[in-house]
């Protein structure tokens, strides 16, 4: 994660008014794991950052990534990637800025059960680039194979796992409407 996570956080977290006593209600974690984690003290998991994305209604990306925003071109290589956890699973941004669409490069390692359920309070889309992808939707399981694209309203738990010997890459675009 970037060194200015936490400030990040702190900011949006004052901008909102809330204090960390009132952050660690919404998310379940410790007012002294959010300090920690505000003075760049510690580092959190992808979960505990998507659950104080959710409490102070903030994207993922829009989080960990903002720098391209205003380009209009964003070259593969210069993808940032905002989260990774090596044979398994990374993120690359696709971020152009506030007031455009948001998307994602998400690529599952072979043999990879991400059985972490997410959620999050904006619908998403998603298209399998290549590979084979199973895509859980509150404990329904569907395996997509390239060229299969998916819809995930608000709020619904899902999950990805790989169980081919390939990776699996997808690309996830949602549209957010309300900025921060």
């Amino acid at each position: 994660m970037g060194v200015d996570l936490g400030q990040r956080v702190r900011n949006l977290r004052k901008r909102q008014g809330m204090t960390l006593t009132k952050l660690g209600k919404e998310t379940g974690l410790s007012p002294a794991f959010l300090s920690n984690l505000e003075r760049d003290l510690c580092s959190p998991t992808i979960e505990n950052i998507q659950r104080i994305c959710t409490a102070l209604n903030i994207e993922l990306v829009k989080l960990l990534d903002d720098n391209n925003w205003g380009k209009d071109v964003i070259r593969a290589d210069k993808r940032k990637i905002i989260f990774e956890e090596k044979d398994q699973i990374r993120y690359e941004s696709i971020n152009f800025g506030p007031g455009r669409l948001d998307g994602l490069v998400i690529v599952v390692e072979p043999h990879c059960e991400y059985e972490k359920e997410w959620t999050h309070p904006y619908d998403e889309i998603g298209f399998v680039l290549e590979g084979e992808l199973i895509v859980s939707l509150d404990h329904q399981q569907f395996s997509l194979k390239e060229g299969d694209s998916f819809y995930i309203d608000a709020m619904r738990k899902h999950s990805l796992s790989n169980h081919t010997d390939y990776p699996a890459s997808s690309l996830w675009v949602k549209q957010i409407t309300n900025h921060h």
